[in-house]
């Protein structure tokens, strides 16, 4: 497997993987929030230039994407939220490669990403849909950053996390 950052050409691929692996969650959100999410998703990885949109292959082929997004402070609905710390977001695993650890080589990867820019924390959005990926955060370490919560639309809840990453060596 190689983790790379994705050429331009394959941004199209990253966005198609990313509402692959979040398809699955549809049926469970509120419609408003999702039709939103949705086409946010798509246009952040088609046009975003701070972000760096991160793949891993197998046989050449992408099976995995992430995000990486540099500190940021932006309006979500009537709130400001202010992210001192860069950001993965948008964790995606095509589901044939879910459960070979492909999800962690690229949150490693981000982690590594943001020791190398110099940042002592990384942090993340997940929501009480992605059951599974919680989980996986607070395995790895992640703990509540109640400081970037936020709420697209009434009743749905984006939770912020937040790592210490200073001290680690390959983790």
């Amino acid at each position: 497997m190689v983790i790379r950052t994705a050429t331009g050409s394959e941004w199209t691929t990253v966005a198609d993987i990313t509402q692959s692996a979040y398809d699955q969650y549809a049926s469970e959100a509120i419609p408003e929030f999702w039709h939103h999410y949705t086409i946010n998703t798509r246009q952040t990885i088609l046009t975003e230039p701070a972000i760096e949109r991160i793949v891993l292959t197998a046989a050449d082929e992408i099976v995995a994407t992430v995000i990486y997004c540099p500190p940021y402070e932006k309006q979500i609905g009537d709130q400001v939220i202010k992210n001192p710390y860069p950001e993965m977001r948008l964790l995606a695993v095509l589901p044939q490669h879910r459960n070979k650890g492909c999800g962690d080589l690229l949150i490693t990867e981000c982690e590594r990403r943001a020791r190398s820019d110099g940042y002592e924390f990384i942090t993340l959005h997940t929501t009480g849909l992605m059951t599974v990926a919680k989980a996986m955060y607070q395995r790895r370490g992640y703990s509540r950053f109640e400081q970037i919560d936020f709420e697209p639309v009434h009743g749905f809840h984006v939770w912020g996390f937040i790592k210490s990453i200073k001290e680690q060596n390959n983790d």
